[in-house]
């Protein structure tokens, strides 16, 4: 009996291998023109720009016509595509967190929730991730991001059998296009697949440690994700040495699966079965861990399209036009020599040239040899080389504004900020997809706490003024994940536009109060955004204040609290007040006269200052 159900367990994971690896290769065969496209893109930006995808489907060399043809590459893409990634780069939003409901114990977890957040982004080194990820979607048009729970990382907090013990943290990876193959390449989103693979090259020795099964590694290509044969690898960068392909199938949940499956095969043999691990989902559903960043999307199609595929016919057609003016350069510098028929030399002559001083021999009774006449460079070639310079900018949505600052109609300050105010524009697009998935990620990252969390876990913060200060929580404090980003879009207004808005809102008076003065908390948060945070004497009091009066309300609710002398009476009266208003329906009678008192003798005090007394 016991060999039977042994023999049961080996036909199915056999059964389950066979399945997986049958429909990574089917995947992989309907997905290749579009690896073609990006391993192109990856070459013209590369400055590799002598090639093409042929009829076969394979990358292949393309020749000139006659030996003498220029073949120089004057790279635009990567210009472009450096000036686009650096825009980018400044997009970095702040991710806020909504509270379930207005109680002060579902305020504090959401507070709680965005710094942990926070944290997780720092841990994670988010800002370097987003820049890796958004440049693979800017060269092959999408990129993801991978989201899972590491068991491994985090502080420790004990140690067994010699290991030791981690409190586990959210990892975020960016993951190549190359490596993610949905069930539809029609599907637009990742939501509309029932199944996605993430196939990768992993070495062996990565394998063993982390599945505990000894393989045998090959020669692997990065890319391709095929073996490689050893004689022809010629040390290729994207070849991986002693390597296994590791494929991931993650499945939807469904009536025969409720929490989907995740099935993890290489080389032949089943690595895990078992249910989806995370329950990252909306409403913390069992779902995929990923995120999808695309540069351009596409009506119909799951990957994107990158800027560099619409603008490798015009860095063709500006690489021909360059070379051909050069070579007329050459011809009208080095001149054609024509010669009568067994006059002179030809060989020499091909050999050396027409150097300065040179003594050139023909037969006697010959004719001179003579310089064929030729005109000066055409114009076209220069209209022409404007012409695609022009549509460079048009589809990259770059152009350089301090070439344009010599041109007598774009001589005004206001209109340079136009055009820059253009160039920020044609780029919204891509911004707001970065920023989605901050948001998207940030979901996610609060959902695998939610799930994976034990415990009490400190969570440090930094305010503006860096005071570091730890919080500490369990998974059912972050319990919202209601998410959303504060501020506009980074690149809608530069830090000089966003100064002068802070400016023209003081001037109009709507940063005052009622008596035309500018509390000192709101003048902290101005000195701050404008970058002068220094200059406030009071280096952050006013959130001191703040912080204490929320402890005092925490302990009135038991006790009677006194006025210090420290305090500031119009932010304790604030928060006091808010937090009375909110916890009304709640709050006792007993606990209501606490409160009103404290806040009386507040106000008597604020009084008698204002009159001097």
């Amino acid at each position: 009996m016991e060999r039977k159900v042994k023999t049961e367990r080996t036909d199915f994971a056999e059964d389950l291998v066979k399945d997986v690896s049958q429909d990574f290769e089917t995947r992989r065969k309907e997905r290749l023109p579009l690896e073609r496209q990006w391993e192109l893109n990856l070459k013209f930006l590369s400055g590799d720009q002598y090639c093409d995808v042929g009829a076969n489907g394979n990358i292949s060399e393309e020749y000139g016509d006659y030996f003498w043809q220029e073949r120089r590459v004057f790279n635009h893409i990567a210009p472009i595509i450096d000036s686009r990634l650096a825009r980018f780069s400044m997009v970095k939003p702040i991710v806020s967190v909504r509270p379930k409901a207005d109680d002060d114990v579902f305020v504090a977890g959401a507070d709680l929730a965005e710094k942990l957040v926070e944290q997780v982004f720092k841990r994670a080194d988010m800002d370097e991730t987003v820049k890796r990820v958004t440049a693979w979607s800017e060269t092959c048009g999408t990129g993801f991001y991978k989201v899972v729970w590491n068991n491994d990382g985090g502080e420790k907090i004990g140690s067994a059998d010699g290991k030791e013990i981690r409190e586990g943290e959210v990892k975020i990876i960016p993951v190549s296009p190359f490596e993610i193959f949905p069930d539809s390449l029609t599907a637009e989103k990742l939501d509309d697949c029932k199944s996605v693979i993430h196939a990768r090259a992993m070495s062996a020795a990565e394998v063993n440690w982390i599945y505990g099964v000894k393989l045998l590694g090959k020669e692997i290509d990065v890319l391709g994700l095929s073996d490689v044969n050893p004689a022809f690898s010629g040390g290729n960068s994207d070849v991986l040495k002693d390597a296994v392909i590791v494929i991931e199938r993650y499945e939807r949940p469904s009536p025969e699966y409720p929490k989907g499956r995740l099935i993890t095969v290489a080389d032949d043999k089943l690595l895990y079965y078992g249910e989806l691990p995370y329950a990252c989902g909306n409403g913390f559903s069992y779902s995929f861990p990923f995120v999808k960043q695309n540069c351009t999307s596409v009506a119909g199609r799951f990957f994107g399209q990158s800027l560099i595929e619409r603008m490798i016919p015009v860095q063709r057609a500006y690489n021909a036009v360059k070379n051909r003016k050069h070579e007329f350069i050459n011809r009208l510098s080095s001149g054609v020599l024509t010669v009568e028929d067994g006059s002179v030399d030809t060989d020499d002559l091909a050999e050396e040239g027409l150097s300065p001083g040179k003594i050139l021999v023909y037969r006697q009774g010959s004719k001179a040899p003579e310089m064929l006449s030729s005109d000066a460079i055409p114009p076209d070639f220069d209209k022409e080389e404007e012409k695609l310079i022009n549509e460079f900018v048009i589809i990259s949505g770059v152009s350089d504004v301090a070439s344009t600052a010599g041109n007598a109609n774009l001589s005004s300050g206001t209109a340079l900020e136009i055009l820059i105010e253009q160039d920020s524009e044609r780029m919204l697009t891509g911004a707001e997809e970065i920023r989605k998935c901050y948001l998207e990620t940030a979901k996610i990252a609060i959902r695998l706490c939610n799930q994976f969390m034990t415990g009490v876990r400190a969570i440090k913060s930094q305010d503006g003024y860096g005071k570091v200060k730890v919080f500490y929580a369990d998974s059912s404090a972050v319990c919202s994940d209601d998410c959303y980003l504060e501020g506009e879009n980074e690149l809608l207004y530069t830090h000089n536009q966003k100064k002068q808005l802070i400016l023209k809102l003081y001037e109009s008076g709507l940063l005052t109060d009622d008596e035309g003065k500018i509390r000192q908390s709101v003048k902290g948060k101005i000195l701050a955004l404008l970058g002068y945070k220094d200059l406030d004497v009071k280096k952050g009091a006013s959130r001191l204040q703040e912080e204490k009066a929320q402890n005092e309300n925490a302990a009135m609710r038991e006790r009677s609290v006194p006025v210090e002398e420290i305090d500031d009476d119009f932010i304790h009266i604030e928060e006091h007040t808010r937090y009375v208003l909110t916890e009304y329906e709640e709050l006792s009678e007993e606990e209501k006269e606490r409160y009103f008192a404290h806040v009386r003798e507040h106000r008597e005090r604020r009084e008698k200052e204002e009159k001097g007394e």
